[in-house]
């Protein structure tokens, strides 16, 4: 059993007394870069070739502007579809609270990690990155992130939450942060993604009691189907101003902005309304409203499955002409109604 590490050892040693000599050699070579400086001769030798490489340069410039424009290519093209890719799984099961049993803190949470934890907060990183050159990505996020404010804040009203308070403030920071403040003297700042994860934590940490009499309960879920509505009509709004507006354009380049920041808030209502199933299920299978809400949350998962190759803004009337936007805003309506079927039902 020793042999194999003996064996290993003795191939490492070398390795580790180099990584030991490292400081030494570092430290002789930077000793030497400076004598070098002082000496003219050397300094002119240092000079000429400097000099030569930019002639180089110069002279085949037109090799190397295509190596320049190959990596450049490769390195935005390939690493922002690799990193650009948006993650939205609406398959996962959500645990409830451990102390109260609800399913819709946790929820609005979890949605929030997934674009936060799970993938890289893109709308805040520099355009160095890949991913931040396409902007369907940062777009969803931005979806996720206002629709999980909104409901944080309506759920920390109606149960006059502190932790959900602090989330909600949490979650109004700027979406853009990456090291510095958007100020004139650009100081160091918290970064979106850490104000958010503090957020997500107070999310899933609070703890929400409400009496347990039908009527308290009839009220809370009336309140939180109408700030599903409230959402939605603000995107549908949003999906028909932007047709009204710009279907007659040859390339409606703001197109693909709208319609993936309407599905990061399709993406949180989906999780939301399915917590709401389990939350409230006596007082939905009560009143017989079961259908409804299912019929709702399959409309918000086809919304969510759409994925067109490039977003189309097309004329309404056109009969060869896509409009993604008007497909995305259908499935929106549709379970608006079912929603709206349901508060409608309740006493």
């Amino acid at each position: 059993m020793n042999k194999p590490t003996s064996g290993l050892k003795e191939i490492i040693k070398p390795y580790l007394n180099k990584c030991a000599e490292l400081p030494a050699y570092c430290r002789k070579q930077a000793q030497k870069f400076a004598a070098a400086a002082k000496d003219k001769n050397t300094r002119k030798k240092y000079q000429k070739k400097l000099t030569g490489f930019i002639a180089l340069i110069a002279e085949r410039w037109r090799l190397v502007t295509l190596i320049s424009a190959g990596f450049i290519t490769i390195y935005y093209g390939l690493g922002a579809a690799v990193s650009s890719k948006i993650y939205n799984p609406i398959d996962t099961e959500i645990k409830p609270h451990t102390v109260t049993g609800k399913y819709l803190p946790p929820s609005v949470a979890y949605v929030l990690k997934t674009q936060v934890d799970d993938s890289a907060w893109v709308p805040a990183l520099p355009a160095i990155f890949p991913a931040a050159v396409l902007d369907n990505l940062p777009n969803f996020q931005l979806g996720v992130k206002d629709s999980t404010r909104f409901l944080t804040k309506r759920l920390a009203v109606m149960y006059n939450d502190d932790k959900l308070k602090q989330a909600g403030e949490l979650l109004d920071y700027p979406a853009d942060i990456w090291l510095f403040s958007q100020t004139g003297e650009d100081k160091l700042a918290p970064g979106s993604a850490k104000q958010y994860r503090k957020a997500m934590a107070k999310i899933a940490a609070a703890v929400l009691t409400e009496n347990n009499d039908e009527t308290t309960q009839t009220h809370n879920l009336k309140y939180i189907l109408e700030s599903f509505n409230i959402i939605l009509k603000r995107q549908i709004t949003k999906l028909e101003k932007q047709v009204q507006e710009h279907n007659s354009e040859t390339f409606d380049f703001k197109a693909d902005d709208i319609f993936f920041y309407v599905q990061g808030n399709v993406y949180t209502l989906y999780y939301a309304l399915l917590a709401v199933s389990k939350d409230y299920q006596d007082i939905i299978v009560k009143t017989e409203q079961y259908e409804h809400l299912t019929t709702a949350l399959k409309y918000f998962k086809d919304a969510e499955n759409l994925s067109p190759l490039s977003v189309q803004n097309g004329a309404p009337e056109d009969s060869y002409a896509a409009n993604h936007l008007l497909y995305l805003a259908y499935y929106l309506a549709q379970a608006q109604n079912q929603i709206n079927a349901i508060r409608c039902a309740l006493k």
